[in-house]
């Protein structure tokens, strides 16, 4: 707020994932499951939601999608507007407080009054019957409205403070309980005047508002309490008015766990109504002291200082900072909320003097990015309004808002690209997409296409043509001054099982059978007949079938014209005598010793196996592999492995990355972080009496007269990354649909592609390699590892390379890592010695020296680690230091490093490009892009 006076899972895409399939020529139709997410950015999972959702192409996860904040607009009235909601493109809405307030709000104006709804009296939905926005039931006919469009409602909390009567006293109407406790306020004759000291901040009033004590029990129950209240009228998420204000565990002096005991019961007890809560905190400017960590492990947090930089530099014709792709805080993408204007910038701090085409030309490159949430403020008609207005007249209804709506979220899961040339400022989204805004009227342009594929697209507002040919991206910018340039696919059936593939302990598992964008689906047991089934049909498993039975289970969905491929889940029955093992390959990592912290849920459901770093595993000498047994009741939970209580960098997954989900079932963490099921060696009856006396003398004389045309050899004669099977060394959508083009036989894939489109192993490519590849893109899951390098008879990575490394992309961004490749090369290209290549690296993450490090096939001892220390070369357009060092042209890869553990994975060299620069990750897994 602004003060008074001042296949468990993220959401896949699948459909979006499957049109950009589509859009590289695949004709057949694919079919994969409609998945949610299990990260704290997860939401609800609710059948008829999501089919909904399809309808009008929303995104089932508000981190990917945009937020409507319908500020002071009564339940009835968002009711009534809510196919229009959805037709906009937005996949939820943000109330106002909906707790009872210190003072009634009927007939009362927006300009002078509503500040009263951030300064509640108790913890629970006002319905009392003097609120503008109406009462409970109002509010829950609101949400069951929202869910029929696919829409989420998230409900904006104050949990920090309540209601005033005057500076620093405590509003009368505040609920007795609280305010005749002494042990529920912090010392509230004080205000917070240092916001550089996270005691003031958080113990201490803002501007005379009460301060709660949020360390005690008493407050977090009462809060606990409200979101539960809230879930239970249909709220599937929160905003916390005034984050900042509230401690965190990590604070020095002044912790609680109010965090993750209210947000751990909330989770919850969501989970057990059907769905995961969304979270997200108001942290304006910095913490003022603790990491953005200190929040960011609970919630996402606002980020005001870019989103209104962006919008100060729309308005004043700043192509270059509205192009700005920085975070402020360090926070990650998928941990941001960014806004072309809020309601505090537009009631105190000036931003409502700034025109609406200016704020959907803010919209435009704030509300296309490819991680951070969108949040559009719905302007009041006038400060005059009264509360409980519907917004009619202002942009929010625009048809630039809902193509740009559409646009990002047809592009969710895919890269951005953020650049500025001519005046313009624009967002490439993978590479079939693009928004442009001149930051003024129509015109022609003519700009760079850094990601853009060749071809003919449209504007969605104009209609206009824009083509890229030649490197330029070509078109006529209409009036509104915003190109939203794609061209969107119709979206296919596609079938799914809830749970997906998994294991289970009892006599029978229930599995829920769901569709989307079809009228009909069927499915299959053990390869049986097609049976027809109903969306959320539930069918039953497993009866009498032994331990170890292996039940496969295929559904598939049409649409009346269409049928999606059959997509298979496996269920194995496990013995429930029999516990879940885990085992750890350590030839490949060579640790001293290896720990496995397992554990589960949050707050106050968390459960564990011990303190980090967990317990030490033990080596079984039968199969080499450290070995823990797993607690029954973390069987379901995630593990992470580290070399010792204060490792860094040895350890898998990395710092603030979700742990390995364990399943129900033994796993083996191998080479190349290869996460797998693992099936515990059982010992012979009887041991062999006699071993061969004589072994070969010769080899067949005679070869096989045919080798086989598509199933992929066991044992690889060369290398590859798994899933890529352009061998450009990452894995994108290209690689999908080469991979559906061989099954439908437009393509024929031979060699190490072959080997590489077999995702899942089964010596077969078929389209259950598409799905796990579009799962692996989309974040929801990794069981094969896609991405991870598989080492051939030949290696081809040096004899003394640097400690194991990730090959596969970390799932979340690093917190300052830059989204853009510089766009053009130095205005004097460096000069390459004869046989050699001079390669740029740009320092985008400011290691401050860089050593670069290469070798070939035929040669892995060009150089000793960590390399050749690079030279400096100057500073890019983006201000950021460049090297440069000479390549020898028979060098085949390369790594980028600090010489302190820092560095990239193995990057395979490509002596047409200019140069590379870290594009994600961190560590010793960091990715790069090149230009």
């Amino acid at each position: 707020m602004f003060l008074k006076n001042t296949f468990s899972k993220k959401a896949l895409s699948v459909v979006l994932s499957l049109c950009m399939v589509a859009s590289l020529g695949v004709t057949s139709a694919v079919s994969t499951s409609a998945v949610v997410s299990d990260d704290t950015a997860a939401q609800a999972t609710d059948t008829t939601q999501d089919a909904a959702s399809n309808n009008y192409g929303l995104v089932d996860n508000v981190q990917d999608g945009q937020i409507l904040q319908i500020w002071n607009w009564s339940y009835n009235n968002t009711k009534a507007n809510m196919k229009k909601i959805a037709e906009q493109g937005f996949s939820a809405i943000q109330t106002s407080p909906i707790q009872q307030a210190k003072e009634g709000t009927i007939g009362k104006s927006v300009g002078t009054n509503w500040w009263v709804y951030y300064q509640p009296a108790y913890f629970r939905i006002d319905d009392t019957g003097s609120s503008a926005l109406g009462n409970k039931s109002e509010f829950t006919a609101m949400c069951e409205e929202a869910h029929k469009y696919g829409i989420k409602v998230i409900v904006d909390a104050v949990l920090n403070h309540t209601g005033d009567n005057g500076g620093n006293n405590v509003a009368p109407s505040v609920d007795p309980d609280i305010k005749n406790d002494s042990s529920c306020w912090h010392d509230i004759s004080k205000n917070t005047t240092n916001y550089n000291d996270r005691y003031d901040i958080t113990q201490h009033c803002m501007d005379g508002l009460p301060d709660l004590n949020t360390g005690s029990s008493k407050v977090q129950a009462k809060a606990t309490a409200f979101l539960k209240e809230c879930i239970d009228s249909g709220a599937d998420g929160f905003r916390f008015d005034g984050a900042k204000h509230i401690e965190t565990p990590s604070d020095n002096g002044c912790a609680s766990q109010f965090w993750p005991n209210v947000l751990g019961a909330a989770t919850s007890y969501g989970q057990s109504k059907g769905k995961n809560i969304y979270y997200y905190g108001e942290v304006l400017d910095a913490t003022g002291g603790v990491s953005i960590g200190a929040y960011t492990q609970y919630m996402s947090v606002t980020e005001n200082q870019s989103s209104n930089g962006i919008r100060n530099a729309v308005n004043s014709s700043n192509a270059s900072g509205a192009a700005s792709s920085s975070f402020s805080k360090g926070a990650a993408g998928n941990k941001t909320v960014m806004w072309n204007e809020s309601h505090d910038t537009w009631a105190n701090e000036g931003s409502g003097s700034v025109s609406t085409s200016k704020i959907n030309q803010t919209w435009a490159m704030v509300g296309t990015r490819s991680q951070a949430a969108g949040m559009y403020f719905a302007r009041p008609d006038s400060s005059g309004s009264k509360l409980g207005d519907t917004s009619t007249t202002t942009g929010w209804a625009n048809p630039e808002v809902a193509a740009i709506n559409h646009f990002d979220n047809y592009f969710a899961g895919q890269t951005e690209y953020l650049s500025s040339e001519n005046g313009c400022a624009y967002n490439e989204r993978g590479t079939t997409g693009v928004v442009i805004t001149t930051l003024g009227g129509s015109g022609n342009v003519s700009l760079t296409a850094h990601k853009m594929a060749a071809g003919t697209y449209t504007d969605e507002i104009t209609g206009n043509s824009f083509t890229v040919a030649n490197g330029k991206i070509s078109g006529q910018v209409g009036n509104t001054g915003i190109a939203v340039v794609y061209s969107p696919k119709p979206a296919g059936p596609s079938a799914s099982i809830t749970p997906g593939t998994s294991s289970y302990k009892t006599d029978t598992a229930s599995l829920k059978l769901s569709f989307a964008n079809a009228t009909s689906g069927q499915y299959s047991i053990d390869g049986g007949a097609w049976t027809s089934y109903t969306d959320g049909q539930t069918i039953t498993i497993g009866s009498g079938k032994a331990y170890g039975t292996v039940t496969t289970v295929s559904v598939k969905a049409s649409d009346g014209s269409t049928t999606s491929d059959a997509v298979e889940y496996k269920y194995t029955k496990a013995d429930p005598t029999k516990g879940v093992r885990l085992h750890f390959d350590n030839t490949s990592y060579n640790w001293s010793t290896v720990y496995a912290y397992i554990y589960t849920g949050s707050g106050t459901t968390a459960i564990n196996n011990g303190e980090w770093p967990g317990v030490q595993m033990t080596k079984d000498a039968s199969t080499g592999h450290y070995t823990i047994d797993v607690p029954e009741n973390l069987e379901k939970g995630t593990v992470i492995f580290a070399e010792s209580p204060t490792a860094t960098t040895n350890r898998y997954p990395a710092d603030m990355q979700p742990g390995l989900e364990i399943g129900g079932s033994s796993k083996l963490l191998s080479a190349n972080y290869s996460w797998t099921d693992y099936v515990e060696p059982t010992s012979p009856t009887q041991t062999p009496t006699q071993t061969p006396t004589q072994t070969p003398t010769q080899t067949p004389t005679q070869k096989p007269t045919q080798t086989p045309t598509q199933t992929p050899t066991s044992v690889p004669s060369e290398s590859y990354y798994r899933g890529d099977v352009n061998s450009d060394t990452v894995v994108t959508l290209k690689d999908a649909a080469i991979i559906q083009k061989h099954i439908i036989k437009s393509v024929t894939l031979t060699g190490k592609e072959l080997l590489a489109a077999d995702v899942n192993g089964d010596k077969n490519v078929t389209t259950v390699d598409v799905v796990e590849v579009l799962r692996y893109l989309s974040k929801y899951s990794n069981t094969y590892s896609i991405g991870a390098f598989v080492q051939g008879a030949t290696p081809t990575s040096p004899t003394q390379a640097p400690t194991a490394k990730p090959t596969q992309a970390p799932t979340a961004k690093p917190t300052q890592a830059p989204t853009q490749a510089p766009t053009q090369a130095p205005t004097q290209a460096p000069t390459s010695p004869s046989g050699t290549k001079t390669f740029l690296f740009s320092d985008s993450q400011n290691w401050g020296k860089v050593n670069a490090y290469y070798w070939s096939d035929s040669n892995k001892t060009m150089m000793s680690w960590p390399g050749t220390a690079m030279t400096d070369n100057g500073t890019n357009e983006f201000g950021q230091k460049q090297f440069k060092i000479d390549v020898p042209t028979d060098a085949q890869y390369i790594i980028f490093n600090n010489g302190s553990g820092t560095q990239t994975v193995d990057v395979k060299l490509d002596f047409s490009k200019t140069g590379y620069y870290v594009s994600g990750g961190s560590g010793s897994a960091c990715t790069v892009g090149s230009w």
